[in-house]
């Protein structure tokens, strides 16, 4: 057991999974310049327009602030909300953006910490009102890239985690390809007869779903360079967030 935990570290390492719960690391293993990751100016925009169907969110997070730790009540008009808000301990420490993310005519809100590397919840307009897509907790984080490209670094448990890609076009999040390390699934379909036996090339799979029994095994290198891969696609997103503690009611 004390081999798989050794394994599942070391993917976390190396992928920066831990980046879920830093909020001031990056994804060390990303071939872009970290120098472009996403920023916040930390500048209130006077000028901002929301639409209304933002304006109500925006306004939810801000009127329910100092949040109840109760995640369904924390903010009650809008109990999807990401629980990492409590995080924080000012309303100026969370910010949003408007951001046209698939170039469709259609702006999506961004809400999130102003110093974490991934975003907390992703909203977009769909036939007058506001879709929540995704919220991101400890374990599981999303990073915006341009042109839609959307990449999701997870883990379930230490013998579990992987990183999964999409791409977002016209409201919805197109699954491309999860890469995992899956002790837990390489033990059920008889790739090893014991966690102990785990090792970089016996855990590792490779699928176009994110169903389990899509899985196809792959060695750590095959992993690594498929992550790579995607990885080469995304071009950081730059951002200037508008805080809450400045936005105009």
């Amino acid at each position: 057991m004390k081999k798989i935990i050794s394994i599942a570290l070391c993917l976390l390492f190396v992928f920066s999974i831990s980046a879920c719960t830093d909020k001031t690391s990056s994804i060390e293993d990303n071939s872009n310049d970290s120098s472009d990751a996403i920023v916040s100016n930390q500048t209130p925009n006077d000028s901002l327009s929301l639409p209304n169907e933002y304006d109500v969110i925006i306004n939810n997070i801000i009127n329910a602030y100092p949040w109840n730790d109760d995640v369904v009540t924390m903010v009650p008009g809008n109990p999807e909300l990401s629980y990492l808000y409590l995080r924080n301990s000012s309303l100026s420490e969370i910010g949003f953006a408007l951001v046209d993310l698939d170039n469709n005519g259609v702006d999506e809100l961004i809400i999130t910490g102003i110093n974490s590397p991934f975003i907390y919840d992703l909203y977009t307009l769909s036939n007058g009102k506001a879709v929540h897509l995704f919220a991101n907790g400890e374990k599981y984080a999303h990073y915006l890239y341009k042109d839609g490209w959307v990449e999701l670094q997870w883990s379930s448990s230490a013998a579990v985690s992987g990183h999964d890609f999409y791409k977002y076009s016209n409201g919805k999040l197109d699954f491309i390809e999860r890469i995992t390390l899956d002790a837990d699934h390489a033990l059920d379909v008889g790739v090893i007869d014991d966690l102990i036996q785990a090792n970089e090339d016996t855990c590792y799979f490779k699928s176009s779903s994110e169903k389990v029994e899509d899985y196809i095994s792959i060695t750590a290198d095959e992993a690594i360079k498929a992550i790579k891969t995607h990885q080469k696609k995304c071009t950081p997103l730059q951002i200037e967030y508008t805080l809450l503690s400045e936005y105009k009611q």
